[in-house]
């Protein structure tokens, strides 16, 4: 009995005592820039607001990145990206593999009077073209760019500028 009761008050390893944890890797994970409500993708730093009409189903980007939001017209199979970046030069940012070969004033627009449109056309002519629609509003660019494939490139692109149009910008 008296080696019973020594044996149970000899000190206890640190798994048997639950206080001392393992040490583990914490894994930092970057959240959403922003979230869907009722059928709006409302960016949480910029107030960049783009509706989800029918068809479309986003995703949103990093919080920490300059691609705000992806959306993606199930029909068409059309890819529309809504990039945020600082500057004040309507400039399309350089696409690898891709030239950006036209480039002009486009119509105003809710969010901005300043507005350039622009076509990357593909260094392979099998790759989808990409239209840019670029805003200047304050001191940063926002850039759309609609990436319709090639046997719907008529079809995605109207799509996508139906969005575009309801696109709007909370200072």
């Amino acid at each position: 009995m008296i080696v019973l009761l020594a044996i149970a008050c000899l000190p206890k390893g640190p798994d048997a005592s639950g206080t001392e944890f393992e040490e583990t890797a914490t894994v930092e994970v970057d959240r959403p820039s922003g979230m869907v409500h009722d059928g709006v993708f409302t960016d949480e730093t910029y107030g960049l607001s783009v509706p989800l009409l029918e068809g479309w189903v986003a995703e949103a980007g990093p919080s920490s990145g300059l691609m705000r939001v992806a959306l993606r017209h199930v029909s068409t199979d059309t890819l529309a990206e809504f990039w945020v970046f600082e500057g004040r030069t309507l400039t399309p940012r350089l696409r690898e593999g891709c030239d950006w070969t036209f480039q002009d004033a486009g119509r105003p627009h809710s969010i901005s009077e300043e507005v350039l449109v622009a076509l990357c056309t593909p260094t392979d002519p099998a790759s989808r073209r990409v239209f840019g629609t670029l805003f200047l509003v304050d001191d940063y660019i926002v850039q759309i760019e609609t990436h319709a494939p090639n046997d719907a490139l008529i079809e995605g692109k109207d799509a996508a500028d139906r969005v575009i149009r309801q696109v709007r910008w909370r200072p």
